[in-house]
C-alpha cells in the first residue's frame, strides 16, 4: 500500500470515528484516576484490556514500557495536575527491548539502513522482572509524586491477553 493510499484511509477512517464522536467536554484529567506507563507495541491497547473509555485513563507509550527521566517527569505532572492517583507500569511479553542485546539492535539496525548506529543507543531491557520492580520501586519512592499516589507493576500477555500483576 503506498502511503497516500493509507493517509486517505486513515482520513477516512477520522471521518466515520468523527461522525459519532461523544467525547465532546470530556476532561484532559484522568476519569478513572489512572495513569498506565506501556510499550509503543501495537498490540497493547490499555481502553480495550481494561474496558475502558475515552477520558478514563492517561497512557504513556515507550520502547518498553519504561522509566526514563522524561517519563517521570511526565508521570510527576500527571500525580499533581492530572488527577491521576493510581500509576500502572505495564510492560509485556514477548517485547522486542527485552529479546536482543543493544550490539545485536545496533548491528541489525546497521544492516537494514545500510548506515552506522554504533552509536545509536535505546534503553534495552536486560532483566524484564527485575526492571518492571525497579521501575515501580522508583516510582513508589518518587519524591516529588504526590503523596497518596499508588503504583502497581503488571505484565501484559500479548498471547492471551491477561494482565499478570506483580505481588
Amino acid at each position: 500500500m503506498a502511503d497516500s493510499d493509507l493517509i486517505a484511509r486513515l482520513k477516512s477512517k477520522n471521518e466515520s470515528y468523527a461522525s459519532s464522536f461523544e467525547g465532546e467536554g470530556v476532561p484532559g484529567k484522568a476519569g478513572q484516576a489512572l495513569l498506565i506507563l506501556t510499550c509503543m507495541d501495537s498490540r497493547v491497547i490499555p481502553h480495550e484490556i481494561f474496558g475502558l473509555d475515552i477520558g478514563d485513563v492517561k497512557v504513556i507509550r515507550n520502547a518498553g514500557g519504561q522509566l526514563n527521566p522524561e517519563v517521570e517527569n511526565d508521570i510527576v505532572l500527571a500525580s499533581h495536575l492530572l488527577n491521576c492517583h493510581t500509576i500502572l507500569v505495564m510492560p509485556h511479553t514477548k517485547c522486542a527491548m527485552a529479546s536482543m542485546p543493544l550490539s545485536a539492535v545496533q548491528q541489525h539496525l546497521s544492516d537494514l539502513a545500510g548506515i552506522d548506529f554504533s552509536n545509536f543507543k535505546p534503553r534495552m531491557i536486560d532483566d524484564a522482572e527485575t526492571k518492571l520492580q525497579t521501575d515501580v520501586y522508583n516510582l513508589q519512592n518518587h519524591p516529588l509524586i504526590k503523596e497518596g499516589i499508588e503504583v502497581y507493576g503488571a505484565v501484559y500477555d500479548v498471547d492471551s491477553g491477561l494482565v499478570n500483576w506483580l505481588e
